[in-house]
């Protein structure tokens, strides 16, 4: 981020902190929330902006808390105001989750703050993405499966009606078929005109196994007390099999420790009966048939993200291909036909290679432009030309699918049984 800007942006966050405590301390509850949702996606994008480290962590946390904040005061349970001196230094009231995921008040300014690596480790899991559900090629009854599933979960109940709903779904298929691009997108669809982007939390289950192997519990414990805070939230927990396979007799006391934590996350106790709190948990993992069949019975829904079919493929390469400016004169139709077998990564790294190859031969003189200084190649415009069929079929030759027809009857002889 340009300094310029990020200077402007802490401008701009001081102006609304100033606002929030404002009407906070009037007694506008409502009002503050909304600006404390604003500040929550403000500190969000100033964390971005910090190279990953303790600026980053402490923004993220600033971030999270807002957001407890904000649901603390939309839900009617403000605290106590606070005399306001008028001096610096003076004790401002901010929030942070609490055990039962309800926000609660604490602290001084500075709550918040990342103290210790398990805050750390959880804030850094936060993210924001711009996926949404129109950036993902095809997949379009995968979509509407996932969409009745959150609204069901989100629609009023009829009035002594009962109905089932959905917080844990599994993807599950063959590597690089879109999995985390859909959970970033069902995050999004969780957005609301009264509120500002939903948290999305991005876990990388093998790196936290790896990193905090002695804090995982408690990394996932804080994770979701966390997410309860930041409701409506996703946690996304991917390479789920490294964190919840099947149990065996040589599993370590940790191993059991993290699976019995995650079964009871999965659960769901701190949230039974409360309707101010949505926590959607998406799990996936190229591997469902390795996992605990006491993990499995905990997803409500379970959904086959498989290689894409003509339409998808013929949809991502619109993406990638004419979306982004390249004439391929030899017709989608026959690209469609090309990429078959390939997953939706595949197909990206194919389109990268043919356009990458194109652009290097038709600017040769690019090395020799840089030696004479930046500014000689500032002047210059890369050409391009149109794509041939002899470029399509060159790149083709150097990527070659992951999932083979046998693996990817697996995935369905698996899901047919899951649903026995």
């Amino acid at each position: 981020m340009d300094p310029g800007l990020s200077k402007n942006l802490e401008e701009t966050i001081k102006e609304q902190e100033a606002a929030a405590e404002a009407l906070y301390q009037k007694g506008d509850d409502q009002g503050a929330a909304v600006v404390f949702d604003k500040l929550a996606q403000l500190y969000q994008r100033w964390a971005n902006a910090a190279p990953p480290g303790p600026i980053e962590a402490v923004r993220k946390n600033k971030a999270i808390a807002c957001r407890a904040k904000a649901n603390t005061l939309r839900a009617g349970a403000a605290p106590p105001r606070v005399e306001q001196t008028g001096k610096p230094g003076s004790e401002v009231q901010s929030t942070r989750p609490s055990s039962d995921g309800r926000p609660s008040v604490s602290g001084r300014a500075t709550t918040g703050e990342a103290k210790d690596e398990v805050s750390n480790a959880v804030s850094n899991l936060v993210h924001q993405s711009n996926v949404t559900w129109e950036k993902i090629g095809g997949l379009e009854e995968t979509k509407r499966d996932i969409k009745y599933a959150l609204g069901v979960s989100l629609a009023q109940k009829p009035a002594g009606v009962s109905l089932a709903t959905w917080r844990n779904i599994l993807f599950f298929g063959p590597p690089g078929t879109g999995k985390t691009l859909l959970a970033a997108a069902t995050s999004n669809a969780l957005r609301s005109s009264a509120r500002e982007q939903p948290f999305f939390f991005n876990v990388k289950v093998s790196s936290v196994m790896s990193k905090y192997f002695g804090e995982s519990t408690k990394i996932i414990s804080t994770l979701y007390d966390t997410a309860r805070g930041c409701s409506p939230s996703v946690v996304f927990l991917d390479e789920f099999e490294s964190l919840c396979g099947s149990r065996e007799e040589g599993d370590t006391g940790t191993e059991r420790r993290i699976l019995s934590t995650i079964l009871s996350e999965l659960d769901g106790l701190a949230e039974k009966g409360r309707d101010d709190v949505y926590v959607l948990t998406i799990a996936a993992t190229n591997r469902p048939w390795d996992l605990d069949p006491a993990v499995l019975s905990r997803f409500d829904k379970k959904i086959l993200i498989p290689l894409p079919d003509p339409q998808t493929r013929r949809a991502i390469l619109e993406i990638h291909l004419v979306k982004k400016g390249f004439n391929p004169t030899c017709g989608l139709d026959s690209l469609v036909d090309m990429t078959e077998g390939l997953s939706g990564r595949e197909i990206e790294r194919f389109t990268k290679e043919v356009t990458n190859r194109m652009i290097s031969e038709e600017n040769k003189d690019i090395p020799t432009l840089l030696d004479r200084g930046v500014e000689e190649l500032r002047r210059f415009t890369i050409k391009v030309r149109a794509l041939t069929r002899e470029d399509f079929d060159r790149a083709r030759k150097h990527v070659n699918p992951v999932t083979s027809p046998e693996e990817m009857r697996r995935y369905a002889d698996w899901k047919e049984q899951s649903e026995v």
